[in-house]
């Protein structure tokens, strides 16, 4: 039985594809630079609503919580990946 009030959990799949549409999908990083620049005009409900559609029109169906999620481990991640690279920048020096 599913039960409403429990949040979806996000596999690796949806993590992937996420990573992937912000990586290489032009379209979209230019809707998202044009929301971007109207962000001073938006309330936050009104700005996360936006971001929603801009992914559910290119196949990433996520709710506002997995949005937080995702966007977390992205930052996580490139975190981790930068200090990989001052890592092997100091190890080449």
């Amino acid at each position: 039985m599913k039960w409403p009030w429990k949040k979806k959990r996000l596999s690796f799949d949806e993590a992937a594809k996420f990573n992937w549409e912000l990586d290489t999908n032009v379209k979209l990083r230019q809707k998202l630079d044009e929301l971007a620049k109207q962000y001073a005009n938006l309330s936050e409900k009104e700005y996360r609503r936006k971001l929603l559609m801009l992914f559910r029109e290119n196949g990433l169906v996520i709710d506002s919580s997995q949005l937080d999620m995702l966007l977390l481990l992205r930052h996580k991640t490139d975190q981790m990946l930068l200090r990989q690279r001052a890592n092997d920048d100091e190890e080449t020096a």
